[in-house]
């Protein structure tokens, strides 16, 4: 386990076995609602539940007007695409390293070298157009807000 869980998370916030997990969702009939019946999470009314799995939108509504206790979870969170897009992402990676860097924690910014060389194109494509003369190679281009592979494709020319 990390440092940063062994740090935050606390054992007694959670039930000490999977039947004393309790659930609301609005979602009836589909394959989430399904797995949590089978692990043996109990469904709930109100506010007294563990994990609350609902639309983005719910979710929202719920932290703009509820504080969660340390033991509930949500299956989406504020400014999500933040990390889900791998263009917002890696803006974020590199901006955290930059910090490090400034603050002198040369070692732990050293940490931050594992996402691939990117460029978010068009604003970046001078030093983009730099980097590929100099290395070549297959690049993957991937355009911005898509997903499941939509719009791929691989780049080996300029042209």
């Amino acid at each position: 386990m990390s440092e940063y869980f062994r740090k935050y998370i606390k054992k007694e916030h959670y039930p000490t076995h999977y039947s004393g997990i309790k659930f609301k969702t609005s979602f009836k009939n589909n394959c989430i609602y399904d797995a949590l019946k089978r692990k043996g999470y109990k469904e709930v009314d109100g506010d007294d539940w563990d994990l609350l799995w609902e639309e983005r939108d719910v979710i929202g509504q719920v932290l703009h007007h509820q504080h969660l206790q340390p033991n509930q979870r949500v299956n989406h969170y504020r400014n999500h695409y933040e990390l889900t897009r791998k263009d917002l992402m890696v803006k974020n990676l590199k901006r955290h390293k930059k910090q490090l860097e400034k603050e002198g924690k040369y070692e732990d910014a050293q940490a931050y070298g594992f996402f691939p060389t990117t460029y978010n194109l068009p604003s970046d494509y001078s030093i983009f157009v730099e980097e590929f003369k100099k290395t070549g190679g297959v690049w993957i281009m991937k355009p911005v807000g898509k997903s499941q592979g939509k719009g791929i494709f691989l780049l080996n020319k300029l042209q």
